[in-house]
């Protein structure tokens, strides 16, 4: 016998970028598509606010602090009611005050440690030398990451398909995939 969903529950889904677009679709659609697709939550990627420059799930970059917060206001009036995922970077000199009006407003946040590049670097067996606290300023450190991820991988990461996920995620166990995803998967529960 078929177990019977309960109520669906949706989130907006709000990506910084295409990279953590394609790694958040990846995840859900591909790699965990079973889980995902045999829960009751749901994930929507129409979501525009022409004004700040959001389109089709993706916020096309996040600044500083200022610059979020517009863009969430804007979000939150258009959107009223509804519950938001947001997949962001957490190398912003503003990742704690971001985080905090993400979940003051009740919505969930998925930060990579520390970036995309990153993050994915450390999971494929390839880590960076270098921490932020190795750099005077956050954005000397996303740039090594960048240079790393194109030094390693011959591609930056919004090139990236399943199919390079593929040999990143093959080679770890669901545990450790889990462990770095940890908001993406509470959903489910």
């Amino acid at each position: 016998m078929e177990k019977k969903k309960g109520f669906i529950v949706y989130y907006l889904l709000l990506c910084e970028g295409t990279t953590e677009y394609n790694l958040f679709a990846y995840l859900t659609r591909n790699k965990f598509r079973n889980l995902f697709d045999n829960s009751n939550i749901k994930f929507s990627d129409k979501i525009q606010v022409v004004e700040a420059g959001i389109s089709q799930g993706k916020l096309n970059g996040v600044g500083h602090f200022a610059d979020f917060q517009r863009k969430y206001n804007l979000i939150k009036q258009k959107y009223s009611g509804q519950k938001i995922l947001f997949v962001l970077d957490k190398d912003l000199d503003d990742s704690l005050k971001i985080e905090k009006l993400i979940l003051g407003g009740g919505d969930v946040v998925q930060f990579l440690i520390y970036n995309s590049e990153y993050l994915l670097l450390k999971l494929s067996g390839k880590k960076p030398k270098k921490e932020p606290s190795d750099f005077n300023d956050l954005k000397l450190f996303r740039n090594y990451c960048k240079s790393e991820f194109l030094k390693e991988f011959k591609k930056t990461t919004d090139k990236f398909k399943d199919s390079d996920f593929d040999l990143i995620f093959n080679n770890l166990n669901e545990e450790i995939i889990r462990n770095n995803f940890h908001e993406i998967f509470s959903t489910l529960e």
